[in-house]
């Protein structure tokens, strides 16, 4: 029996990382389908300035109701609800925002 643990633990390892990270994507999901439009789930600057250091990213989730898109480990953008020449990039350390700013979007024209 004492040989069968270490590969019971093996085993159950990926089962319960699955169901947490699954717990929380159930909780952004649930976040975004009180948008009424799809283009709500994007950040607006009103959403932007109620951003404060020290926050999470689900806390963060919740104000722009929506989750933002992943560039590397701990920044997200969230694209402009209005203007496609605005984002806002939002970078965390350990799940707490340490830093944000308005990006201009390249590609846009300039008439």
């Amino acid at each position: 029996m004492i040989l069968y643990k270490p590969f019971i633990r093996i085993l159950l390892w990926p089962i319960i990382m699955m169901s947490f990270v699954s717990c929380s994507s159930i909780k952004i999901s649930s976040v975004e389908d009180s948008n009424a439009f799809v283009w709500q789930k994007y950040m607006n600057e009103e959403e932007y300035k109620q951003l404060e250091l020290g926050m999470s990213y689900m806390e963060a989730v919740e104000i722009a109701r929506g989750r933002g898109e992943q560039l590397d480990d701990n920044t997200y953008v969230w694209p402009d609800e209005l203007l496609m020449t605005q984002a806002y990039e939002v970078y965390f350390e350990e799940d707490q925002l340490v830093s944000k700013l308005i990006v201009e979007k390249r590609g846009h024209s300039t008439r």
